[in-house]
């Protein structure tokens, strides 16, 4: 593979996380103290992932992992304008639990009422795509579990859970190729 279609790859992906991708760097690297700053890139992350719903709905169908994360943005946003203390509970006291719970609610929407499924594959035998989409739901499930048991350890309860789902999709993404 070269270096061009692995940029491309890359950026192609990577733009199906673009407001996660401003709120890390805003409340990381933005202007003001870390609490106004952390807030205020609930807000603009949020405001942004309005607009990158629609965008993946329509260009990106089946990406349900990076719809969770904008909804999540959406709630943190909403929270941010409504309750600080709210917004502390959500966005640093759960870990990345919130994260991982707005994925499997749009996991459910997705299994039950898209083709796609929730692992975002089409296939001609939509039973396969809502057995495989049932499983991912249920790591999806107890990537929540251990995000929440383990939230005060970035890695144990932050990564590896995300991670795991990730893998867990592209695996069953596979199943679904090769069946066909």
């Amino acid at each position: 593979m070269s270096v061009s279609k692995i940029t491309r790859a890359y950026l192609s992906n990577a733009s199906a996380f673009i407001p996660v991708i401003v709120f890390l760097m805003w409340g990381r690297f933005g202007p003001g103290e870390p609490g106004v700053r952390w807030d205020t890139a609930y807000v603009v992350s949020g405001i942004l992932s309005i607009g990158h719903i629609f965008w993946l709905l329509k260009r990106r169908p089946g990406h349900w992992i990076a719809l969770g994360v904008d909804l999540y943005l959406l709630i943190g946003a909403l929270l941010a304008a409504l309750s600080g203390a709210a917004l502390q509970v959500w966005g640093q006291e759960l870990g990345a639990a919130p994260v991982l719970a707005c994925v499997l609610v749009i996991g459910v929407g997705a299994t039950w009422f898209s083709p796609l499924g929730f692992i975002g594959e089409a296939s001609n035998d939509q039973a396969l795509v809502r057995r495989l989409s049932v499983w991912l739901l249920i790591a999806a499930a107890i990537a929540v579990t251990v995000s929440l048991i383990l939230r005060h350890n970035i890695l144990l309860g932050g990564v590896l859970p995300v991670i795991a789902l990730v893998l867990a999709r592209s695996q069953l993404q596979k199943r679904v190729a090769v069946a066909q």
